[in-house]
């Protein structure tokens, strides 16, 4: 059998989430390569070891060699980041929240569509082993018939001139943590809630929220719960409720290179389930080279536009007093 090249990948953007966790799942991965990297800084972008680093995003766009790129920047850009990259022939893999709104990410999705090339949110923590078993034990009835999911994530942030404070550039909690609740919730119920109500606090300068709670309607019996902030202690972690019992997830969404539980309680019995520590971020990435190459990706490009449809509905209803708000899709 001829041995299958390797996806060339690019990286476009130099901060943490690039450098400390994408370049080197990149290295790591057995079916990708890291063929370029830009950033404005290009020594931030030698820094990442590419073979090539560029001092512009569209250097690195118009590299002819580079087959996929992850858009690594902040939210504002990511929209006309990845529309320029889905133009020029290459796949997209984005960190999340995919964009800015609800209209932005359709923009994205008819791209992808139009150039016949691959787009898809980069949310690391759904390559774990342990969420397909957490969806495949409660389909099965493992805790009876589910109805709650509940998804927190929170932290102080402090720092004052911080790109999450800024509106312009997709700021707030809610698309910086929030989004990892909103994703919990679809993927456990595996379907769009029909309504959400929200209650937030909004920064009084810069307008972004700055913590939101929300409640996610997915029918007459089953409920999301999710609460995000910037403003509290770490919170970190899901609870799916059934009738018969819950599985709770105690290190939530940070699931990378750390051991990981599955906690079943169930009719007062108690039983867990354990993982040894993974690379979730090279997963991501050699699932989606596999993608590249053929096979089914994990998350579509549309599972992030339903994602931000939810999104907006949440910061509607929180804007406006907690009124409720139908998810149209």
């Amino acid at each position: 059998m001829i041995a299958t090249r390797p996806v060339q990948f690019g990286i476009i953007g130099a901060g943490r989430i690039a450098r400390n966790a994408i370049a080197p799942a990149i290295a790591g991965a057995h079916n990708a390569e890291l063929a370029a990297a830009a950033s404005r800084d290009v020594e931030r972008a030698r820094a990442m070891s590419p073979r090539r680093a560029y001092a512009s995003y569209d250097a690195l766009l118009d590299d002819a060699d580079i087959e996929a790129v992850f858009i690594a920047t902040h939210n504002g850009l990511h929209r006309d980041l990845a529309i320029a990259a889905l133009a020029r022939g290459k796949h997209v893999l984005c960190e999340k929240p995919l964009a800015c709104d609800a209209r932005q990410c359709a923009e994205m999705v008819a791209a992808a569509r139009q150039h016949k090339r691959l787009l898809a949110e980069a949310f690391m923590y759904r390559h774990h082993a342990c969420m397909a078993d957490a969806r495949r034990l409660i389909a099965e009835g493992t805790i009876g018939e589910l109805r709650t999911v509940e998804a927190t994530f929170s932290f102080l942030l402090e720092k004052p001139d911080d790109v999450r404070w800024n509106a312009a550039w997709g700021g707030g909690s809610l698309l910086d943590v929030g989004c990892y609740c909103v994703n919990a919730c679809r993927f456990f119920f595996d379907a769009l809630p029909a309504a959400v109500t929200a209650m937030g606090r909004f920064h009084p300068e810069h307008g972004v929220d700055v913590a939101l709670h929300g409640v996610l309607q997915f029918s007459d019996s089953r409920f999301g719960v999710i609460s995000c902030g910037f403003d509290g202690g770490r919170r970190n972690k899901m609870i799916a409720c059934g009738t018969h019992g819950t599985l709770t997830l105690p290190v939530g969404f940070g699931v990378n290179q750390l051991p990981v539980s599955l906690l079943f309680d169930v009719r007062g019995e108690r039983r867990e389930i354990q993982y040894e520590p993974a690379d979730v971020y090279r997963a991501q990435i050699e699932q989606f080279a596999c993608a590249v190459r053929g096979a089914t990706p994990l998350l579509p490009a549309e599972d992030g536009w339903r994602n931000a449809l939810v999104m907006d509905a949440l910061l509607e209803s929180a804007r406006r007093g907690g009124a409720r708000c139908v998810v149209c899709e």
